[in-house]
């Protein structure tokens, strides 16, 4: 029996590379229908505490990271192709998620709790000193998901 993916879960940093995914996985549902998770992470780990940060002027640390979501919402809605809005087979459900730990993790975690079908990121394909170097959380998300994963090549 073929699979039937009716409800994806695509991953983006928002740049040029991680998008192209976003376009894969709106093709796949296109025809039949179904849901796409545009889901992006804000790495929090870094955040200072806020018991010894100094927050700018007026504005505190919860403002910023408010502000922050909702750049990326607006920023993730952009993505979302003229062609799918207007046919409307296919709905969008945008998910920013604060992540403090391995994000591989946090994706894995995430395509369980929104019981998606499948997964959908893009890869600079590294290899060598640079995948020694930079990692991959696509690697990883392959290794770790416990449902399918489509990777988009990138070409750089």
């Amino acid at each position: 029996m073929l699979p039937k993916y009716q409800k994806l879960l695509v991953t983006t940093d928002l740049s040029p590379l991680g998008n192209t995914a976003v376009l894969h996985a709106y093709a796949i549902l296109a025809e039949r229908g179904g849901t796409v998770i545009l889901w992006c992470a804000v790495d929090v780990s870094g955040i200072p505490d806020p018991l010894y940060a100094q927050p700018t002027p007026g504005e505190t640390l919860a403002e910023e990271r408010t502000e922050i979501r909702e750049k990326l919402f607006s920023s993730l809605e952009a993505l979302v192709p003229e062609e799918v809005r207007a046919e409307g087979k296919v709905t969008t459900k945008i998910r920013v998620v604060e992540v403090s730990g391995p994000i591989h993790d946090t994706i894995c975690q995430e395509a369980a709790a929104q019981e998606v079908d499948l997964i959908v990121m893009a890869s600079h394909g590294y290899s060598g000193m640079k995948h020694l170097l930079l990692g991959s959380v696509a690697e990883h998300v392959v290794r770790s998901a416990d449902r399918p994963v489509l990777i988009i090549r990138g070409r750089e």
